[in-house]
């Protein structure tokens, strides 16, 4: 059951319609708002339009933008995730480039940990390139026997648990063939 509410006030249209008067009704229903104009002379105009939900204004950053810097905080500094974010097309809010700063005082207002050297290794990670390396492979064939199945990723394609980079060296596909031959 939604919650209506029924809102009726007589509006002067004086300044942009001096000869026209208009009777506003405006009807609630859930998330959107119903305009029912009633116009001197019989006339009559519908307008529907969405409610801003909570937080939410034009000048909001979409939520997709929001989910990339939450996952990129982790992974690199503000001045490369300004980097990411701007050769991605992303924008602010205010339809502006982001920056360092912008990303900084985003991540602030968001509560978004900030990126620390060596959180990595402190987490028992290593880069794709790393991997290749501990594998003695290279980075293309790391990544397609990730898409395969063979070697597991628990992060994403660019950063793996060591200790699974390693459980990966002794896995029988690549033992089977050598580590080069993949």
């Amino acid at each position: 059951m939604t919650s209506t509410r029924r809102i009726q006030k007589r509006n002067n249209l004086g300044e942009s319609h001096p000869d026209r008067r208009a009777a506003v009704v405006a009807h609630v229903e859930g998330d959107r708002i119903h305009w029912l104009l009633h116009w001197q002379g019989g006339d009559h105009t519908r307008l529907t339009v969405r409610k801003n939900r909570r937080g939410q204004t034009r000048w909001s950053v979409e939520t997709e933008t929001v989910e990339l810097i939450r996952a990129c905080a982790r992974l690199m500094p503000d001045k490369a995730i300004a980097r990411l974010l701007n050769r991605a097309g992303k924008r602010t809010g205010r339809s502006n480039g982001w920056s360092q700063s912008r990303v900084r005082g985003f991540r602030n207002t968001h509560g978004i940990a900030v990126y620390r050297d060596g959180e990595w290794a402190e987490r028992g990670e290593v880069t794709l390139t790393e991997a290749a390396r501990m594998l003695n492979l290279s980075s293309a064939t790391v990544l397609r026997q990730i898409a395969a199945g063979i070697i597991p990723a628990t992060t994403g394609y660019r950063r793996f648990a060591s200790d699974r980079a390693r459980q990966a060296l002794k896995a029988p596909a690549i033992t089977k063939f050598g580590a080069k031959d993949l």
